[in-house]
């Protein structure tokens, strides 16, 4: 195990930083307190003037609400007989209501602005005991007015203010029945006991749960499709910089990768239910797709998950079936994610949370290189196996030991050879772990969030600001990611009919991080830092940093920097001329304007003379810039009307909506500044610019509906459709009908089911089918329209009479008949709650077949002089299943609960053109994924076994003891890859597939005494990995692209007949022995414990001294372990890629939620 030590200075600093934000928290945070401490109750300033004689309870309860901002709960049977009178002139609510409820038998508990209205138990005094204590909920908060009777009498009281009850019982033998609205009743038996407190359980049953589905909500239990629903509170206390990172895991089949690595602000890749789409890339390799599903915020299509902040969430629903998405119509022919974020309550008070979090990261799978030694000593063996000449010499060698002895203090020397005046590069004495070198032991983040919510009787809102902060990893080059949010949702209601709703949110990301020098790194730094070698000194004897470490140009030179700004407006009316009828019309105005720039610093090297050389791919400096103003319109128009008619639910919704998009991108740079110090376009003198720029606009139409009936909740039928229209076709492919349809079955509801409904409360059986359009299958806009390339005159190769001309090219060919890839699902589902709901289940089995994908099309004769168009003729067919568990119980005073998510998909193509029956590429009845390679035997061990073994020599000529040796699949004495077709495959066979298979998450939590837990696993219990990366294979047959790691060692050897990797050649000659084989495909299944948390919530008699409602304060974890057998050097999320990707991080974080 890695210890891992944190630089002194460095940490300091950053304590020192976090000292200073906790002190200007605790400033904010006592404003606030004794700002509130100065606002009294509405109740108390409330004044009240009436005068009612022998009327109704409810015509002054109305009288009350008409006056004032108090609202009444209460039950008609309670007060629907009662007549009552009052006379009071500026009286206060209290006096009110005690004229009110005078002589009889109901009384009053005001919360804020709410009034609740209950009967009181009848009580008779007699001899007994008498029974104390205080009920509270399930998450330990006590509870005003629940009903306490003695079983088989009417006598009984009531919770006070505090939770507090006191009743007096007859015997030993008395039950008592505590009853609340929302909770499950409860009977307990008196006996022997003088004290009694109770919990109560929440009934999820008679709390009907609402999730936010295509414009509009709907009951969960009558839920036709396949909709999974998460509360905002699952991203709570996350040290992760945007949402995405918080829902990996969290639901079935949504599947997200961080394909990009762990760099500040990197994004990562979302699909719903597996791969989307197929084709080849512009080199001709085999490409699947993975196209994100559509985002919808607040019921505005189109947003951007990343910019969200996670406090502001209320809650995410995820839709994955065709009949659930195809009210979007082509915007999400593959699943739907909507975001509703946090409101105001009506009649509540202000309320203010702030939460923060405060971080640190290291990073997790970071290789580790040789000791500069055993490097030195495998590349010469690895140049003897090569036969050419060894890169260390005697003399190099014994540098080395003498530095690593302490003999030599320098890490170089300067460069022997006659005539030179530069340092020894890669060939010094050195000894440095450079991905040590590069990377921090620890870096910091925070995040700060305030949310101010609350409403009036007619109005409701909520502000929240956010700031994130992550620092990178970088140890000579700081890179850092920053996002500002500021979200208002405001609601008013105009009139009884006529509400406006205003939503509006900002967010500004910024990112800053050196400059790659593609010239010099390939635009990697990873790739960089992993094929250095550990004898490259760190420091010139002159005390610089040397030019083959690259530190300086991290700590020197130029920078990559971005900045996002988004701005979201939207307006809305909704309009309620009928009880049940709703119509909504909304404009929204979606903005994202992006700078980035680019700086190339040019630097010099200092020579052991003193003087100065230029640093090679520094040189010339430059600079660049580009901006994207990406502009989107939406409007949104659309009525709902439910009508029920006894046992008979109705409800129709009908709407339109238009889409807009804007898109303009400009690019320049140039070479040539005159100042490195003032990076700017306008300081430089390059005589060959590159300037361009480029606007698009995409718009989209539809019609949509959607009809529900259900009878009794027992039979449910849910129709869709959306009409819809793109400008990416032309006009008579253009438009496109695509239905959905899906029906339920709650069999628990049927009188055959009674005699189980004890042990299996509910079941429900789904199954849905839908259809839609996918236009994304193609980058272009403008699809239809020829274009033509252009030439400027000084890089044109044909010369007339007065010099060199401008000219354009012929355009390429189009297909007028290409269309949308049409995708069409069906699911089958259930849903079932087991054991008093206690335990929930939920499974889906689904398979999804989309056709017209673009492939290759008939090749046209070369005499035509343009390449074929594109051309729909490509189809592929995806299975798989979602399955979700969840248990939630309670022992004692301790509340436990399990989440379980599985998921699982596979792809196969079910049409393509390839007569040839290629297998190199996609073929009819090839799995997504699917890797062809040979089979591995092991090593050769001697000259006889390879005499005797089949021939190999079409893969290489020489073969010696070490190499690889492959098995002869089809006995004819050769190994080699026949036709590469498969009617004549060779030796080669399908040897794994890297799709990942059976991803899960698993949740525990806990709460006992305000203390609370939880722990987050998630994984992918089956997936297959080949790399062909000199990180993975150490030695790649190139001096200067191989990385010898510490796992490379264990390679074979005469000494190690039995070792890893085979023997390694410093020449082409190693190629033969890394084909895509068996032996060295990798199993990529893991397990992670993705988020460990422990917090502590005080208790409210303590708090609510300081006028708080909530202090939590908690301890957090991100990314504690990982259990898997893949090599060491790759991090199992980077299995899909060459692994050299910027490393994850284990972050320890401190934070506290605070609510008053």
């Amino acid at each position: 195990m890695k210890i891992i030590w944190i630089n002194e200075i460095s940490f300091t600093k950053e304590v020192k930083r976090l000292l200073l934000l906790m002190k200007i928290t605790l400033i904010i945070l006592f404003i606030c307190i004794f700002q509130l401490q100065a606002v009294t109750s509405y109740g108390q300033n409330a004044e009240l003037s009436m005068k009612m004689e022998e009327v109704s309870l409810s015509e002054i309860f109305n009288e009350i609400e008409e006056q004032s901002e108090f609202l009444f709960n209460y039950k008609d049977s309670d007060i629907g007989h009662v007549k009552a009178k009052v006379n009071i002139t500026n009286g206060n609510i209290e006096e009110v209501l005690t004229q009110a409820l005078r002589n009889t038998n109901l009384s009053f508990s005001i919360n804020d602005r709410h009034i609740t209205i209950f009967k009181v138990p009848q009580t008779v005094k007699q001899t007994g005991k008498v029974i104390t204590g205080n009920v509270k909920d399930d998450r330990g908060e006590l509870l005003l007015g629940v009903s306490i009777l003695i079983k088989g009498t009417p006598r009984g009281t009531v919770t006070d203010m505090d939770g507090n009850y006191s009743l007096e019982v007859p015997n030993d033998q008395a039950v008592l029945v505590f009853t609340y609205l929302g909770y499950k009743t409860k009977e307990l038996s008196v006996a022997g006991k003088t004290k009694l407190d109770v919990v109560l359980m929440e009934d999820t049953q008679t709390l009907e749960e609402v999730v936010v589905v295509g414009y509009g909500t709907m009951k969960k239990e009558n839920l036709t499709g396949a909709v999974a629903q998460l509360k905002g509170d699952v991203l709570e206390s996350r040290p992760v910089t945007n949402i995405s990172q918080a829902l990996q895991g969290t639901v079935a089949n949504l599947n997200i990768s961080s394909s990009d690595g762990g760099a500040p602000g990197g994004k990562q890749s979302i699909n719903i239910r597996g791969y989307t789409g197929f084709g080849l890339d512009d080199s001709g390799n085999m490409v699947s797709k993975s196209q994100s599903p559509l985002v919808i915020i607040d019921g505005i299509q189109g947003g951007d998950l990343n910019t969200v902040n996670m406090e502001d969430v209320e809650s995410i629903s995820v839709l994955k079936d065709a009949a659930s998405t195809a009210i979007y119509g082509s915007s999400a022919p593959y699943g739907v994610i909507i975001i509703n974020t946090k409101k105001g309550k009506r009649s509540s008070k202000a309320t203010i949370t702030y939460n923060n979090n405060f971080g640190f990261a290291q990073p997790i799978n970071l290789p580790h290189m040789l000791n500069s030694l055993d490097f030195a000593n495998l590349y010469n063996e690895a140049a003897d196996n090569a036969g050419i000449a060894r890169p260390f010499t005697e003399e190099n060698i014994q540098r080395i030991k003498d530095y690593q002895a302490g003999v030599m203090k320098d890490e170089t020397i300067a460069n022997p050879a006659a005539g030179t005046d530069d340092w020894l590069t890669w060939t010094g004495n050195g000894n440095n772990d450079w991905f040590d070198i590069f990377f921090k032991d620890v870096s910091f983040s925070q995040q700060h969030n305030i949310g101010v919510s609350g409403g009036t009787d007619k109005t409701n809102y909520y502000v929240g600001l956010g700031y994130n902060q992550k620092n990178g990893l970088y140890n000579y080059g700081d890179d850092v990611y920053k996002r500002y949010n500021m979200r208002t949702n405001l609601s008013v209601n105009l009139t009884k009919w006529l509400t406006f709703n205003m939503r509006g949110s900002y967010s500004r990301s910024t990112t800053d991080s050196p400059n790659t020098y593609s010239g010099k790194t390939g635009g990697n730094y990873l790739h960089q830092i992993s094929r250095k070698w550990p004898t490259a000194p760190l420091y010139n004897p002159d005390g610089y940093y040397s030019y083959p470490s690259d530190i300086r140009l991290q700590e020197e030179g130029g920078r990559s920097k971005a900045t996002t700004d988004q701005a979201i407006l939207t307006g809305e009316f909704v309009i309620t001329p009928l009880e049940g009828w709703d119509i909504t019309a909304n404009y929204t105005f979606d903005g994202a304007y992006i700078d980035k720039s680019d700086h190339v610093k040019t630097l010099y090297v200092t020579n052991p003379s003193g003087a100065t050389s230029l640093y090679s791919g520094t040189s010339p400096n430059s600079f660049s810039r580009t901006n994207n103003k990406n502009q989107h319109h939406v409007i949104n128009f659309f009525s709902s009307y439910e009508k029920k008619f006894k046992d008979h639910y109705f409800k129709a919704m009908v709407g339109y909506t238009q889409e807009l998009y804007d898109n303009l991108e400009q690019y320049s740079s140039n070479s040539y500044l005159y100042s490195d110090d003032i990076p700017s376009l306008s300081l430089t003198y390059g005589t060959s610019p590159s300037i361009s720029d480029k606007a698009s606009q995409l718009a989209i139409r539809g019609g949509f509906g959607r009809i529900n009936y259900n009878y009794k909740e027992k039979y449910l039928l849910e129709l869709n459709g959306r009409y819809d229209g793109t400008s990416r076709f032309l006009k008579d492919v253009r438009y496109k009908f695509y239905p959905g349809v899906s029906a339920a079955w709650v069999l628990s509801k049927e009188n055959f089911w009674m005699p189980i409904e004890t042990y299996v409360n509910t079941f429900k059986f789904r199954v849905s089918y839908g259809s839609l359009g996918d236009q994304g299958f193609t980058d272009s806009y403008y699809p239809f329209y020829p274009s033509m390339s252009t030439t400027a005159p000084t890089k044109s190769n044909w010369l007339f009479s007065d010099g060199r001309h401008a000219y354009v090219s012929y355009p390429g060919l189009i297909n007028p008949n290409l269309t949308w890839v049409t995708t069409t699902t069906i699911d089958f589902g259930v849903d079932m709650t087991f054991l008093d709901h206690r335990l929930n289940f939920t499974f889906d089995w689904y398979k999804r077949s989309a056709k017209d994908f673009v492939g290759p099309a008939e090749v046209l004769p070369s005499i035509i002089g343009a390449n074929s168009p594109q051309t729909n003729n490509s189809s592929m067919e995806t299975k798989g299943f979602d399955l979700s568990l969840g248990w939630k119980d309670r022992v004692g005073e301790f509340n436990y609960g399990v989440n379980f998510v599985l998921s699982d998909y596979m792809s196969k193509i079910t049409e393509y053109p390839n007569p040839t029956g290629l297998n190199t590429t996609w073929y009819e009845g090839r799995k997504v994924g699917d890797i062809w390679g040979y089979e591995t035997v092991g090593f050769f061990q001697s000259e006889e076994e390879i005499k005797s073994a089949p021939s190999q020599e079409k893969i290489h000529a020489t073969w010696t003891p070490g190499d690889i040796r492959y098995k002869d699949l089809n006995g004819d004495n050769k190994i080699d890859w026949g036709d590469n077709t498969l009617e004549n495959p060779g030796d080669k066979k399908v040897i794994g597939n890297t799709t990942p298979r059976f991803s899960y998450g698993i949740t525990l939590s806990g709460d006992y005494k305000g203390f609370d837990f939880s722990i987050f696993m998630q994984g992918v219990a089956k997936r297959d990995a080949w790399f062909n990366s000199n990180i993975f294979w150490g030695i790649v047959g190139d001096q200067w692209q191989s990385s010898v790691l510490s796992t490379h060692t264990d390679r074979w050897s005469e000494d190690n007949p039995g070792g890893y990797f085979p023997k390694y050649y410093l020449s082409s000659q190693n190629n033969k022995n890394t084909q895509t084989q068996t032996g060295y495909l990798q199993n990529a299944a893991y397990m992670r414990i993705k988020n460990l948390q422990l917090g502590y919530s005080f208790p409210k008699s303590l708090i609510s001294k300081i006028n708080f409602e909530r202090l939590r304060v908690y301890a957090s974890v991100d990314n504690l372990a990982t259990f898997t057998s893949l090599i060491d050097n790759i991090d199992p999320e980077f299995s899909a890629t060459d692994g050299k990707l910027y490393p994850l991080q284990r972050t320890w974080s401190l934070g506290m939620n605070i609510t008053f």
